[in-house]
């Protein structure tokens, strides 16, 4: 029997949100990300690697109704507390351990202070090989990273629908920027050459 690899999974994925993601295939998208066992051989040509900060390999566009990618964590790397506006944020850890915090949105509990509050932390997590998340800004804003001083970690993140800009946040006065979502590379063309999101 032949194993499911990351070809399945994104040809699954691309059955599935044909049309979209709605509140039936959210499970769904877990259980395929689940489903798929971490296969270094699928991916590592397509690590790429910053002492300076994470990168993200964006993998598939989803014809417009999700974005899928892998984002490399060098040691001791970790995104700002951040948002996913209007988005499902899917994720599984591919290699090494991935730590979440989870914070209250200050745009939906304001601060009375003129200068902002300090982000209130409501959870930390952690996702070990093969462990599947899943957030929404209903659930709250979060910080992902990578504690280890010793090994790299590799995630992987399936975003529906896809978005350009999210806001990033100050620790200490919940004040927000928006920023602009940017990849290191673009395999789409590649992945697509090669019929692997057409099967």
């Amino acid at each position: 029997m032949e194993h499911y690899n990351l070809r399945n999974l994104q040809a699954d994925l691309r059955k599935l949100l044909a049309f979209g993601l709605d509140e039936d295939s959210v499970e769904k998208v877990k259980e395929l990300m689940a489903r798929y066992k971490s296969q270094p051989k699928d991916w590592q040509d397509k690590e790429i690697w910053s002492k300076k900060k994470y990168t993200r390999t964006l993998l598939d566009k989803g014809n417009g109704h999700y974005n899928l990618m892998i984002l490399c964590w060098n040691t001791g790397q970790e995104s700002p507390i951040h948002n996913h506006p209007n988005s499902h944020c899917f994720m599984k850890t591919l290699k090494g351990e991935v730590f979440e915090e989870l914070y209250k949105n200050p745009d939906m509990t304001p601060c009375e202070s003129c200068c902002g509050c300090k982000m209130e932390k409501i959870d930390d997590r952690v996702y070990k090989l093969n462990d599947v998340a899943h957030i929404t800004d209903a659930d709250g804003l979060h910080r992902l990273g990578n504690k280890s001083h010793v090994n790299g970690a590799v995630t992987l993140h399936l975003f529906s629908p896809p978005f350009s800009t999210c806001k990033k946040y100050d620790d200490d006065t919940g004040k927000s920027t928006e920023v602009p979502m940017g990849y290191d590379h673009d395999f789409t063309e590649q992945c697509c050459a090669r019929s692997c999101c057409s099967k």
